[in-house]
């Protein structure tokens, strides 16, 4: 068998040897290559020559081509050409093709077809194979490390890697890596070159540049553009955008609050002066700026203001209290009611971002007596209320706790019955089909008090459930009021609380694939399928993968991923040590009440050394024996001589025929 193997490989280098030639109809003959090597991005020539071995001539021959693949191998000029063959002749063409400086490594089909113009008749066709054996140099940024955090803060020095990888098969050499844009209220170096230069990156390989730079500590929040030039092999040059995402430490801002708050807290009757003061404080780490302050009486009809409701502070200093005073004075009109003022704080510092500016507010309430206390009508209302927890969740239980204060200083309320109801409903295509939002638990929505004296408060707790499928936001619940005095004369009221209602964010995580074992230094692929199971949209969710390895794709933003969607996550880990090796894939989001959240999922891999097979030193054969000599020479011998017959007898009937020619001219 090794024998006939042998002669078989023999019979097959003879032939491609010998050029591609093809018979036609009437004796037409195709001489063309067999095969072509090229690179990406090489023009070549492909020389096709037609032999007339007929006695007939031709004067209207078309030799066309047709490419199999032309978005990677084309023609720039024409597709055929016109040809004319006297008899016992031949004639000679040259197409020029372009490969696509993309074209991928492979073998791509030329169909070389011999046509007769006049009739359209295909008189001969050979196919011609272009074998593209390489791609040239391409240096493409595979990885950008902002170190030690991912972002940079203003004043930060820090540290930023680039790997670059050559996606070609042609060596990169002589590469200049130049940072560009740097600038020092900007961004700047802090130390070292801006151009670093690396010797050479193989096809396939990757080499790491790496540069030392300082965020001014006047930048603003944001992104910051930089270009990396990139420049290799003599003339080849390439730009490729960067991005620093610089974020302000929210420590490191100024932050104003409202201190020792004071205004009345009784009751005031009509034409009276009503002053409210406070310290603004700056209890941040800079200084706060162009601070404007605006006092807003919300009932301008029973309370206006007596001073200046708007005056401006030029800044405050980390840790300073600057004192703030506004006068108001109730009117004429004024009625038995509170009547709330708006403090407004407006600000900025050197790290707002630009055009922004930071704003705190507060609201204070003034509570007028329209008339005599011994005349007027006793008046109940809901001082204050508060929930546990603070933020409703919907499908859950909550406790609301209510404050009713009876404002008249002489006389006692009695007789007292409170009622909660709500006008608002649920989806009608909800589950709960348009019914309540809230629903007392273990108890009614009604409350009773007998009796609450004058200025005296009674507080009373409620547990409510609320609807699994509500929609997150304030709902209003109406608390009616039905009470005497001691005259026995009876009162309405109502009073509205406002109920925050949010939605429980749920992300459901599945199973992470890895493959049973990995090999050092070797890119191994993590991924797993994730899911939004809950009924609100979960905000700048991020999914990466950490671990004591490198990693390639080992960071994915996902955005505001919408509930009911589903995605998918697939990076890649690069073990740098056998043994068994631990991980983490790390979800981050902000659910629909602004609150950060974080679940991990682990996963193992089980790594091992690359095994290198080992490859003899030459291919076996086998050494004939020297008795009779060996058979293969003289097969090839055989083989070798028949061609050079073949080829004989073509010469032989040339010569012949050019010789009947001579003899029939003598004649």
């Amino acid at each position: 068998m090794k024998r006939i193997f042998s002669m078989f490989m023999a019979f097959m280098i003879v032939l491609t040897l010998v050029p591609s030639t093809s018979f036609g109809q009437g004796g037409l003959f195709i001489t063309s290559p067999k095969t072509i090597n090229a690179i990406s991005g090489d023009s070549i020539r492909i020389p096709i020559t037609i032999e007339n071995f007929s006695y007939d001539y031709y004067d209207n021959l078309l030799v066309m081509l047709e490419i199999e693949n032309p978005e990677y191998v084309y023609l720039p000029d024409s597709a055929s050409k016109k040809i004319s063959i006297d008899e016992d002749d031949d004639a000679r063409v040259r197409f020029d093709l372009e490969i696509d400086d993309l074209a991928p490594r492979g073998t791509y089909k030329v169909d070389v077809t011999l046509v007769d113009g006049d009739y359209g008749d295909i008189l001969q066709r050979e196919t011609i194979y272009i074998r593209v054996t390489s791609n040239p140099a391409g240096l493409n940024i595979s990885r950008l490390d902002i170190l030690p955090d991912k972002t940079v803060h203003p004043g930060q020095k820090f540290n930023i890697g680039i790997e670059l990888e050559n996606l070609g098969d042609v060596l990169a050499e002589n590469i200049s890596v130049t940072l560009k844009g740097l600038s020092e209220d900007g961004i700047s170096l802090a130390n070292g070159s801006s151009t670093q230069r690396i010797q050479s990156i193989p096809g396939g390989y990757k080499n790491y540049a790496a540069y030392q730079l300082e965020a001014s500590k006047s930048l603003k929040q944001g992104n910051y553009p930089l270009e990396l030039e990139i420049k290799y092999n003599g003339n080849i040059t390439e730009i490729h955008d960067i991005n620093i995402n610089v974020q302000v430490d929210p420590d490191a801002k100024s932050n104003l609050i409202f201190e020792d708050l004071t205004f009345p807290s009784g009751t005031i009757g009509q034409n009276k002066e009503v002053n409210i003061d406070f310290n603004l404080r700056n209890q941040g780490q800079t200084e706060a700026k162009n601070i404007l302050i605006n006092a807003k009486s919300l009932e301008i009809n029973g309370l206006v203001p007596k001073s200046l409701s708007q005056f401006k502070i030029s800044s405050i200093l980390p840790g300073e209290a600057i004192p703030v005073s506004f006068q108001f004075l109730t009117t004429n009109n004024s009625e038995t009611r509170n009547y709330p003022v708006e403090l407004i704080v407006e600000y900025e510092d050197e790290l707002s971002p630009p055009n922004e500016r930071y704003s705190i507010n507060q609201f204070v309430g003034v509570f007028v007596d329209s008339a005599d206390s011994n005349q007027s009508k006793p008046k109940l209302i809901i001082d204050k209320y508060n929930f546990e927890p603070s933020l409703v969740e919907a499908g859950s239980n909550f406790t609301m706790n209510l404050s009713f204060f009876n404002t008249n200083s002489s006389k006692a309320v009695k007789n007292i019955k409170i009622f909660l109801t709500s006008d608002e409903r649920t989806d009608s295509d909800s589950n709960s089909a348009g019914g309540s939002v809230f629903t007392p638990v273990d108890s009614s929505n009604t409350f009773y008090i007998d009796n609450i004296p004058p200025k005296g408060r009674v507080e009373k707790k409620i547990t409510m459930f609320t609807v699994p499928d509500a929609k997150a936001k304030t709902y209003t619940l109406t608390a009616n009021f039905e009470y005497e005095d001691s005259k026995a004369e009876e009162y309405t009221a109502t009073e509205l609380i406002g109920v925050p209602v949010v939605q429980q964010s749920k992300l459901d995580v599945g199973e992470v694939n890895v493959y049973p074992e990995a090999y050092v230094g070797q890119s191994t692929p993590v991924s797993l399928e994730f899911y939004n199971t809950g009924k609100v949209t979960l905000y700048n969710m991020m999914v990466k993968i950490e671990g004591d390895f490198q990693t390639e794709n080992g960071q994915y933003y996902v955005g505001n991923f919408q509930s009911g969607n589903s995605e998918y996550f697939e990076g890649y880990v690069i073990p740098s040590d056998v043994g068994e090796l631990t991980g983490e894939v790390v979800f981050t989001y902000e659910d629909s009440t602004g609150q950060n959240q974080e679940i991990r999922k682990d996963f193992t891999l089980n790594v091992m050394e690359m095994m290198m097979p080992e490859f003899p030193d030459g291919m076996p054969y086998e050494e004939f024996p020297e008795e009779g000599g060996s058979s293969a020479p003289k097969i090839i011998g055989a083989i070798v001589a028949a061609i050079a017959i073949a080829a004989g007898v073509i010469i032989y009937k040339k010569r012949k025929k050019k010789q009947l020619e001579a003899l029939e001219i003598d004649e």
